[in-house]
C-alpha cells in the first residue's frame, strides 16, 4: 500500500466512496499538480496528490450540507474530527448517535455524487458530476442484548427509521483550477446516469424520468431533450463511424425516489442519435 486517504472516518449516514476518481495534471494555487479527483457523496469536491496522497484541497459542491461545518484546510479531515475519539460526534444536530432520535441531515444518504460516472474536460479544466441533491433523516436505533455476554435481542431492539425530503437532481461544473462550482442544473427526478462530456462544449447525461438531455457545458444551459419513454440510468456514449458522431443510451432500470414516478415501466432498449 502506497498510500490511503480516508474521506469521512467512522461515517455513520452511508457516505462510502464508491465512485470514479478522476486523474489529471492541471494547475492548483498556481502549481502544477498531478491529480486524484473525487466527488465525495458526503458533498465536497476533493483535489489529492496522487503520488503520495496528500490533501491539496477541498469544496462544497451540493446545495445543502449540514453534517460538518467543513474541512480542515490540511488535513482534509472534518473540522470536528477528533483522533482520540472511538465515536466522532461532528455536528450534533445531524448525527444521530446509538440510541438518539431521528436526526437531519444533508446531503442524503443517496449522494451527492456516488456512483455515477463523472466527466473531466481538460482543456476547460472543468469536472462535471451529475446526481442527488437534497437531505435525510434517521435515528440512533439502540440495541438491545440477550445477555451481558452478548448477542444481539432483534425483538427488543429499536428499530431503525429514516426517510428523505428536498429530494431532487442535479447537475454540477466544477472549475478545478479554482477549486468551486461555476454551475449547476437541477431536475425534478434523481440522475442516476453519468456526465458525457464532449469536445464540442456540449454536456449529456440521461435522467429515470426518459429524458436524454443536452447541456451547453460552460453553463449547463439546456440544449435538447427527448424522451426515450422509459427510465433510463445508464450514462450515455458517444462515438464516430467516419465523419459522423453518434450519441447511444442503454435504457433501463428502475428509479427509487420520488413515488411519483412509479408507474414508469422500465423496457430494455438502446437508443441511438445522430449528432448534425
Amino acid at each position: 500500500l502506497a498510500w490511503h486517504f480516508q474521506y469521512t472516518p467512522n461515517d455513520s449516514w452511508d457516505y462510502d466512496e464508491v465512485g470514479v476518481h478522476m486523474l489529471y495534471d492541471t494547475v492548483i494555487g498556481g502549481q502544477n499538480r498531478k491529480v486524484v479527483a473525487h466527488f465525495g457523496r458526503n458533498g465536497f469536491f476533493y483535489s489529492l496528490d496522487r503520488t503520495n496522497g496528500k490533501f491539496i484541497k477541498g469544496a462544497q459542491y451540493v446545495n445543502d450540507l449540514n453534517w460538518t461545518k467543513g474541512l480542515d484546510p490540511e488535513s482534509g479531515k472534518p473540522v470536528e474530527y477528533n483522533p482520540k475519539l472511538d465515536v466522532q460526534v461532528y455536528n450534533p444536530i445531524a448525527r444521530a448517535l446509538r440510541g438518539d432520535p431521528e436526526k437531519r441531515t444533508c446531503p442524503t444518504w443517496h449522494g451527492g455524487i456516488a456512483h455515477q460516472p463523472t466527466a473531466y474536460n481538460p482543456v476547460k479544466h472543468i469536472a462535471y458530476g451529475v446526481g442527488i441533491e437534497g437531505c435525510f433523516s434517521q435515528n440512533g436505533a439502540a440495541y438491545a442484548f440477550l445477555s451481558p455476554n452478548g448477542g444481539l435481542d432483534p425483538k427488543n431492539s429499536e428499530k431503525r427509521t429514516y426517510n428523505s425530503d428536498l429530494y431532487y437532481g442535479s447537475i454540477t461544473a466544477f472549475d478545478t483550477n479554482n477549486h468551486k462550482v461555476i454551475a449547476k442544473a437541477v431536475t425534478d427526478i434523481e440522475v442516476r446516469s453519468g456526465a458525457t462530456d464532449t469536445a464540442g462544449g456540449v454536456l449529456f447525461t440521461a435522467l429515470q424520468d426518459g429524458w436524454v438531455v443536452a447541456y451547453n457545458d460552460d453553463t449547463l444551459e439546456e440544449l435538447w431533450r427527448f424522451n426515450v419513454g422509459t427510465p433510463l440510468k445508464g450514462a450515455p456514449v458517444t462515438y464516430a463511424i467516419g465523419a459522423k458522431q453518434y450519441l447511444a443510451v442503454q435504457a433501463g432500470g428502475r428509479h427509487l425516489h420520488p413515488v411519483k414516478f412509479d408507474k414508469y415501466q422500465d423496457a430494455s432498449y438502446l437508443f441511438v442519435f445522430a449528432l448534425n
